[in-house]
């Protein structure tokens, strides 16, 4: 009876061990998923503001009315906004509460005003039908070392990458 006891007791143990591994592992995960989650947020609030950069002179355009997005107020309220958004300097290197662990870079950023417009980065391919403003950013994240224990292949920091294209919201009075 006594050898039964050893026996439960070890593999409860064991088990005990194996469960404290998984949800550290489940742990490391999850926060991976919560800053591209929150990476993708902080770019799509940048892209919003991008879009919202409208020539009204082209849309007020009794004749020809169109959505022309100004490509320099784009760039510039997407870098803004980004920067904001992530918590970065000027030359968008992480300040104290980013979530980014290195410098941000931003991959792809274009205004496509003539549509359609279709481009490649990687293996991700997109065909924009409206005028739109679309981004691809970068990052380095600390990854947990549970990760690597299931995975030794992989490296403390990981480049997380992220992609949102946004089309200006255009609501026209009707009369």
């Amino acid at each position: 009876m006594r050898d039964n006891k050893g026996s439960a007791a070890i593999l409860s143990l064991f088990f005990s061990l194996v469960a404290i591994v998984m949800i550290a592992l489940v742990m490391d995960v999850g926060y991976l998923l919560a800053v591209k989650i929150s990476a993708r947020h902080a770019l799509n609030i940048a892209l919003k503001a991008a879009a919202a950069q409208i020539d009204r002179a082209a849309l007020a355009d009794a004749e020809n009315s169109r959505v022309v997005i100004l490509e320099q107020e784009a760039k510039k309220a997407f870098y803004t906004c980004l920067r904001e958004n992530l918590r970065l300097d000027g030359n968008n290197n992480p300040l104290s509460g980013s979530m980014a662990d290195g410098t941000v870079g931003v991959e792809y950023f274009h205004v496509a005003n003539d549509v359609p417009f279709s481009y490649q980065y990687g293996d991700f391919r997109e065909t924009i039908t409206r005028p739109a403003v679309t981004a691809i950013i970068s990052f380095p994240v600390k990854i947990g070392p549970w990760i690597r224990v299931v995975r030794p292949d992989y490296r403390e920091v990981t480049t997380i990458y992220v992609h949102s294209t946004v089309a200006p919201r255009v609501i026209r009075k009707t009369e």
